[in-house]
């Protein structure tokens, strides 16, 4: 463990209230070479909220300046995951937007407490893997990250680690704090996938202090765990597609119904040479790990499709096209912000034992929620408990967008909170999957700013074409 780090980001509050928001000039470069001014801000927030003379936390920001005189609210993107970084996402694929959107307000890419650079203890991961010559099943899978978990909380605890500190609230809390910091009286949130989660939070917790929200692949409050039902009708929907598009014989699911019995009777074995070590290896291919390859390749058409290009080797009895694969099914690290962020937001019983039913008769089973944990697998991490995922109920303006491949967040997970949100605008967009959300059709961004100056938008469905 190095010290200097972690004594750099954790500090004691009663230090960091002298100076809790520091700001100062920088030259933003982005991935491909430009660079805009800036401003990069710290923030020293409490560990635990409900602790405000207890140890600190420094959050890190970059602010890019409003190019409207009388610019709106500041806008604060929330990056999902949880565990990703609001700095590299400007940084990278969204550098465009974070520019575009100052014609509206100043823009904030956040690390969220424990990412990026606002990560206290970046070179701590627990590894965790199960070896490739053992079949593998979600039983195998979930027992092999329980064990990793309850080994990774002792060792962290030993670090100085406080993982119940990592909780959505928390990071709820983060923000109401840098607004007082910025002395705005309002916020407009703009997130994604886990940035939904946390801007519903937010919302929830803080809702007079909010001006707008955009909502991208939205992750409701007791959405953490994914529902089997909506994998089964997003294969529907691609059996629909495939066959306006001309394909012939059996359906997409008949297909992998059959591969899935072929290999819940026997598993295939897959002899292989890693090309970076030459090592030879020897996987037993289950029923589990094509249940888990077809789930994680629907996260986005774009992948999806090149899963689809597999089935005639798979169908021919030829396995060796999903190698690559492999590692991505077998092994894996836990780090301590998404490891705590996602077992403190849990599942109701209602919906886990909606869940539970669904999975016993979905063709994917269980492994739209691969490995899931609860609080009371990760030692150190409380429940946040019913009154964090129960019913939300506002009137602030929403504009929720979701795409009709997404694999990860259906566009059903916005409808089902529109009730409580009355101000809500549902911008469906018709071929886009969990990876195109923002910036698959240019319109995108148009209505973003529209929402955001206030102007009045109506639910609408987009066609997104297909980038050749």
């Amino acid at each position: 463990m190095r010290a200097v780090p972690l004594l750099a980001l954790i500090l004691p509050l009663s230090f960091a209230q002298a100076q809790s928001l520091q700001m100062e000039p920088h030259t933003f470069q982005a991935r491909d070479g430009r660079s805009v001014q800036a401003e990069l801000g710290t923030l020293t927030v409490p560990l635990r909220h409900a602790r405000p003379d207890g140890p600190g936390l420094s959050l890190r920001f970059v602010r890019f300046k409003s190019t409207n005189p009388s610019p709106g609210a500041p806008i604060v993107y929330l990056a999902g995951g949880p565990g990703g970084s609001g700095i590299d996402a400007a940084r990278h694929g969204r550098f465009e937007l974070f520019l575009a959107l100052r014609e509206v307000a100043d823009v904030i890419a956040l690390d969220q407490r424990g990412t990026g650079q606002s990560n206290p203890h970046p070179e701590l991961y627990q590894p965790w893997s199960i070896p490739l010559e053992q079949p593998a099943d979600e039983a195998l899978l979930t027992d092999t990250l329980k064990k990793a978990a309850a080994e990774a909380s002792q060792t962290w605890a030993k670090a100085g680690v406080d993982l119940g500190a990592y909780t959505t609230e928390e990071n709820a809390d983060d923000l109401e704090m840098l607004r007082k910091a910025l002395g705005a009286p309002k916020l407009n949130l703009w997130g994604i996938s886990y940035g939904t989660h946390l801007g519903l939070s937010y919302l929830r917790r803080h809702t007079p202090r909010v001006e707008r929200l955009i909502l991208a692949g939205i992750e409701g409050p007791d959405d953490t765990w994914k529902r089997p039902a909506h994998a089964e009708a997003l294969l529907a929907q691609w059996e629909r597609v495939l066959r306006a598009e001309g394909a012939r014989g059996p359906g997409l699911r008949a297909r992998l119904a059959t591969l899935l019995k072929s290999l819940k009777r026997e598993p295939r074995t897959v002899e292989f040479t890693d090309k970076e070590t030459g090592a030879r290896h020897i996987w037993k291919l289950s029923h589990f790990d094509l249940q888990r390859t077809i789930f994680e390749s629907m996260r986005d058409p774009a992948i999806f499709r090149r899963f689809l290009t597999m089935l005639p080797a798979l169908e021919a009895g030829d396995y060796s096209p999903m190698v690559p694969f492999a590692g991505m099914l077998r092994d894996g690290v836990l780090r301590p912000m998404p490891l705590a962020m996602d077992a403190a937001s849990g599942v109701s019983p209602a919906r886990l034992a909606l869940i539970q039913r669904e999975a016993a008769k979905a063709l994917l089973g269980g492994s739209v929620n691969p490995g899931a944990l609860q609080a009371g697998d990760v030692p150190g991490v409380r429940d946040l408990g019913e009154s964090f995922r129960g019913p939300l109920k506002a009137a602030v303006p929403v504009l929720f967008i979701s795409g009709t491949l997404d694999g990860r967040t259906s566009p059903d997970n916005a409808e089902v909170l529109r009730p409580g949100l009355p101000q809500s605008t549902h911008l469906v967009l018709v071929g886009s999957g969990h990876d195109g959300l923002f910036q698959s059709d240019p319109r995108i961004l148009e209505r973003m700013k529209s929402f955001m100056k206030g102007e009045a938008l109506r639910d609408e469905r987009m066609e997104i074409k297909a980038k050749p």
